[in-house]
């Protein structure tokens, strides 16, 4: 008889849709591995929530109608930092593009929407009156800067504005525009200095031209004097001078940016002077990121792609280099080059590609032994890709044809042996890359790759050399 009431007992409790579970056996979705049982309802592994109080898990606190527990169902679910429901993910991310931010402005450097009461208004054919609303607004940055009292973002409508060169100081402001062409002729466009904080975006910049008189052109953009300057999908071009120039103290930052030289000059297109410098996920093209005078570096996640000599150049400093693809056309120019840094300076999950069938005497890398170097692709068809005294590779892959092998868990192999299909530019690793699982052990810290792939992929297994993971 018990027996009986013990089977009736279970049966009821299916009855409900419920899945016992011992207590405290979650705390998110994530360790709730049963197709059967996937939500994290009050620390129970459950098929179902009845309503929002049963979602427990912090970013799948909504019920929604079929008994998930999701991140939202609706804009109203999500936050200011984060304001976009993704139907598709059913999740709260920031926006991507204006239309996402209905009577408003999207910042897409920090993913938020900014309403119109919050933006004065610039136009080409505007007017400099009034208060720059959307409806009717002004015809220049700096009136709207003046007339903007406490709104925070100066937007500007249409293609293209001229601008008279002008210096940003002791303000916090974000000049966005909708990928708007700006001209200024020979000067410098905007100068940031003093406790300026201010944010760039949309906006394609050409930096000025040689003199006709000769001499070295002025900086695109120029920020100094401890000011902070961030720039997010800005394009910057030119003859191959200064781009953009961080000095004094400064901060400058570059994210999801297009960076152009168009021609060899051999000035850093990015230079640093006693500054702090951090560029992430950009472009660049015929670029040389470089210093003149000891500067703290961060490079991550870029793409560089040139024929000319030089990516990127520091002496004195201290220089982070993770995650980028380097890639040059031409095998007698030069890539990377370093020396004197300070502690903990370190090169590593970094491919670097010479696309040249020639061999040669191009060197993928100057160094000496103030910087780390581990983990790294060296595919450049060079008898020498590793220069300079003391300089020393750890955990690195290098192609067959190169005289480079010496140091701890240094792999040599063919060029082609590498990658997925170098000939087509796709240097994912191939399925029998020696690149996978070669990964210098203890260099964890580095948590995605080139792509923000998880690193290393799965948890627990040794990492790969280079700028991708393979999945």
């Amino acid at each position: 008889m018990c027996r009986s009431w013990f089977i009736i007992s279970l049966l009821l409790i299916a009855s409900c849709g419920k899945v016992t579970a011992p207590a405290d056996e979650c705390t998110t979705a994530a360790q709730c591995t049963d197709s059967a049982a996937p939500y994290c309802i009050d620390r129970h592994c459950e098929a179902a929530c009845q309503a929002a109080t049963d979602c427990t898990d912090a970013t799948h606190a909504v019920c929604a109608s079929d008994g998930a527990c999701v991140g939202c169902q609706a804009a109203a679910d999500c936050s200011a930092q984060a304001p976009v429901c993704d139907t598709t993910e059913r999740a709260c991310r920031g926006c991507t593009s204006d239309a996402e931010c209905p009577g408003g402005v999207c910042i897409e450097a920090d993913g938020t929407c900014t309403a119109d009461a919050g933006v004065a208004f610039v136009t080409m054919m505007g007017s400099d009156a009034g208060a720059c609303t959307r409806a009717a607004p002004c015809a220049t940055v700096l009136f709207a800067l003046k007339q903007r009292a406490d709104r925070s973002v100066v937007h500007v409508l249409g293609g293209a504005l001229s601008i008279t060169s002008f210096a940003l100081t002791g303000t916090t402001i974000t000049l966005d525009g909708e990928d708007t062409a700006i001209s200024t002729g020979t000067a410098t466009a905007i100068t940031v200095m003093g406790s300026a904080d201010i944010t760039i975006e949309g906006f394609r910049i050409t930096a000025p031209p040689f003199p006709p008189t000769g001499g070295a052109p002025a900086p695109g953009l120029v920020v100094k004097d401890l000011a902070k300057l961030r720039l997010h999908g800005v394009a910057l071009s030119g003859e191959g001078s200064t781009l953009v120039e961080a000095s004094g103290g400064a901060q400058l930052t570059i994210r999801a940016s297009h960076l152009g030289s168009l021609s060899q000059n051999s000035a850093n297109t990015i230079n640093c002077i006693g500054a702090t410098l951090l560029a992430d996920r950009n472009a660049l093209e015929m670029t040389i990121v470089g210093n003149y005078m000891p500067c703290e570096m961060t490079v991550t996640r870029n793409r560089f792609e040139s024929s000319r000599d030089g990516s990127v150049h520091i002496t004195g400093g201290r220089l982070v280099m993770e995650n980028n693809l380097v890639i040059h056309r031409d095998g007698f120019n030069d890539s990377i080059s370093v020396g004197s840094l300070s502690s903990g300076s370190t090169i590593r999950f970094n491919t670097l590609v010479n696309t040249t069938a020639v061999g040669s005497d191009g060197a993928a890398m100057f160094c000496d032994n103030t910087v780390a170097i581990t983990s790294n692709i060296f595919a450049y068809n060079s008898q020498h890709p590793i220069n300079g005294t003391g300089c020393e590779t750890r955990y690195s892959v290098f192609d067959d044809r190169s005289l480079t092998s010496a140091g701890t868990g240094n792999q040599l192999t063919g060029i082609d042996a590498i990658f997925v299909n170098r000939g087509a530019g796709d240097y994912h690793l191939a399925p029998a890359s020696v690149a996978r699982g070669g990964a210098e052990p203890g260099q964890i810290m580095v948590m995605v790759d080139y792509d923000g792939h998880p690193r290393p992929d799965p948890s627990g297994s040794p990492a790969d050399s280079g700028a991708f993971e393979a999945k």
